[in-house]
């Protein structure tokens, strides 16, 4: 009898969350500065973000409204059993043409800090992008509320436009300024205000869901205790700023203060190595923390620009380091290729998509589909034995940062230093 009610229990719990999405192109007024084409969803932008607990089922009816295909991958979502939805355009799917839907059913069976963006082009940097969070019903830290805060680098021009210039051969066009824009939980960062009750404790979800730059974050008069990165929980560790690299995400908690009689500034600082304009780098980019509307603000810019080390950080189920059975060494450069064009390669050879989706390639050749050379040249694939813990040596000899991210995983970093 009481398997039976825990049974009942646990399905009582679980939910189906539903959305109907028309991807399409929106005009975004950036606070009376300039407008441009985002592609939004059902006719907004910012795009709202999915909310929902661990045990749900996402499912999410996608239609393409587009001039082109597009795709939604959820990111940090492992899809185990379900990678025909992990949304990667031409390697688990060919994607979703123009004016055609595709539904993705997704078992949320992870917490944590998630998004969902566009797997196809560059549309993630046109603005198909939002933030997607699980929250698990058996939550190991305690906190009164919580403030979702996405962090988005935002242009003028539209990314196609943006990716011609950065992939011209000539430098002095490749590194034209272009100075961008912060977008901070929705609206312009300096318009951004985070609202603080006294004494209260918060968890603050940060996910950088732009397409270029870290951004640091910090709040003056403030201690950030950093509990969750990419998904993991871990240790509390104390902290005075978060840098979130393209595509990270992290939670930290922050007790509010005991006094209404000041606002603070928070800072969401944009690093733009990539742009290779010192007089920018960082941008700095802030917002009010605010405790009372009518109170004045008080700067405190004491220990800002302190970082933890990523080394330093323990997950919470302690997991002991695993033993490689192989090695992959990827080295990623940038350069100038034969096509005359500026461009990203792990071992010199540039990515190129497939004619068909590498997934149906994997299940429809046979014995052949061990062999690299049936999935593309350009594809770069690596053959891996199911089960196997592989050791993935990231090299990054560019000039600037560079984060990765691996679809269906979490792994430990084991190591980390300069290649110099």
């Amino acid at each position: 009898m009481l398997l039976l009610v825990l049974a009942l229990a646990c399905v009582a719990r679980a939910a189906i969350i539903e959305h109907h999405w028309d991807i399409e192109y929106v005009d975004y007024n950036m606070e009376n500065m300039f407008t441009r084409k985002a592609i939004g969803i059902n006719g907004k932008w910012p795009i709202p973000g999915v909310v929902a607990d661990k045990g749900d089922t996402l499912i999410i009816h996608a239609t393409n409204k587009l001039k082109e295909p597009t795709s939604l991958h959820s990111h940090g979502i492992f899809q185990n059993g379900t990678n025909f939805y992990d949304g990667a355009a031409m390697v688990t799917e060919c994607g979703i043409p123009m004016n055609g839907t595709f539904t993705y059913t997704i078992e949320l069976n992870q917490a944590g800090t998630y998004w969902i963006h566009s797997h196809f082009k560059s549309q993630t940097a046109d603005g198909l992008r939002t933030s997607l969070v699980i929250r698990d019903p058996d939550e190991v830290y305690e906190y009164d509320d919580e403030i979702i805060l996405p962090l988005e680098d935002w242009f003028r021009e539209p990314a196609k436009t943006l990716i011609k210039q950065f992939n011209n051969p000539d430098p002095r066009i490749r590194f034209k300024p272009i100075v961008p824009y912060a977008i901070v939980g929705g609206t312009c960062a300096n318009s951004k205000r985070l609202h603080l009750a006294p004494g209260k404790t918060y968890r603050i979800r940060l996910l950088n869901i732009g397409a270029s730059f870290d951004f640091h974050f910090s709040m003056e008069a403030h201690t950030l205790r950093l509990i969750e990165v990419d998904g993991v929980m871990v240790k509390e560790r104390v902290t005075h700023g978060v840098t979130v690299g393209t595509g990270q995400r992290a939670s930290i908690l922050v007790t509010a203060l005991n006094t209404t009689d000041n606002n603070y500034v928070f800072h969401a600082d944009m690093y733009t190595d990539l742009l290779q304009m010192p007089r920018y780098n960082p941008l700095n980019f802030t917002g009010t923390i605010e405790y009372s509307p009518k109170a004045r603000i008080k700067r405190v810019r004491s220990a800002m620009w302190m970082n933890i080390n990523d080394l330093d950080l323990e997950p919470l189920d302690a997991e002991p380091m695993l033993e490689a059975d192989q090695v992959v060494t990827l080295d990623a450069y940038s350069g100038v290729f034969s096509d005359q064009s500026f461009r990203h390669s792990f071992n010199n050879v540039t990515y190129a998509v497939p004619q068909i989706p590498t997934l149906l390639t994997a299940l429809t050749m046979g014995d052949y589909a061990n062999r690299t050379e049936v999935y593309g040249k350009q594809t770069n694939t690596h053959i891996l034995k199911h089960l196997n813990v592989v050791e993935i040596v990231v090299n990054n000899h560019d000039y600037y940062s560079h984060p990765f991210h691996l679809h269906g995983h979490v792994f430990q970093v084991i190591e980390m230093g300069d290649l110099r």
